[in-house]
């Protein structure tokens, strides 16, 4: 949205998907792309059957298992101990070759004149940190990058504070541009 919706005044992008085909070539070893694509391929004639749309995991750190994820962050966030019957690991193999198929980096130099706020991670298995400071590179004025010492979900957990803090600094610094002196003291909208 922030690349093709002009009525948009700040765009924060935390840990995001730049290229879902990267991504994928970088998160599946490549003795296993084959067998992945057939998954896809089965999955996709067994609806047009009228079947119901195949799943897999989401994460596992089996080898023997299909998941989307591997990596032991995302691993560890999904796993974490949550209420029966407030999430599965379970996606569909439609979703997971949808999301390979994602491909908003395309868009990145489209974003200005909106102002960008970046926030990426050192060590995110995720979403990647190379391609995040790419995408970055490419991003037109104006622009600011927010490095989070840390992995792909601790900007949503136990750096929530310094990742949400500087959301919401650039979201003031470029929300409130134009609004009356009093409003901008007080923090009101």
């Amino acid at each position: 949205m922030g690349a093709t919706d002009r009525r948009l005044r700040a765009v924060v992008s935390q840990m995001p998907t730049i290229s879902g085909h990267e991504q994928g070539l970088r998160r599946v070893a490549p003795e296993v792309v084959a067998a992945l694509e057939e998954t896809f391929s089965e999955d996709e004639r067994a609806r047009f059957r009228g079947e119901a749309p195949r799943t897999q995991t989401v994460v596992s750190s089996d080898p023997a298992v299909p998941a989307s994820y591997r990596s032991q962050d995302a691993i560890d966030f999904c796993l974490q101990p949550v209420p029966d019957g407030v999430w599965e690991n379970t996606v569909t193999v439609r979703s997971t070759r949808a999301a390979r198929r994602y491909e908003p980096g395309i868009w990145i130099t489209r974003v200005s004149p909106t102002p960008l706020l970046r926030v990426a991670a050192v060590n995110d298995t995720v979403t990647l940190t190379d391609m995040a400071l790419a995408a970055y590179e490419r991003a037109l004025e104006p622009k600011r990058l927010r490095v989070m010492p840390s992995g792909h979900f601790d900007p949503y957990t136990s750096e929530f504070d310094q990742a949400s803090a500087a959301a919401r600094a650039w979201f003031r610094e470029h929300l409130m541009r134009g609004r009356p002196a009093a409003d901008r003291a007080a923090g009101t909208s």
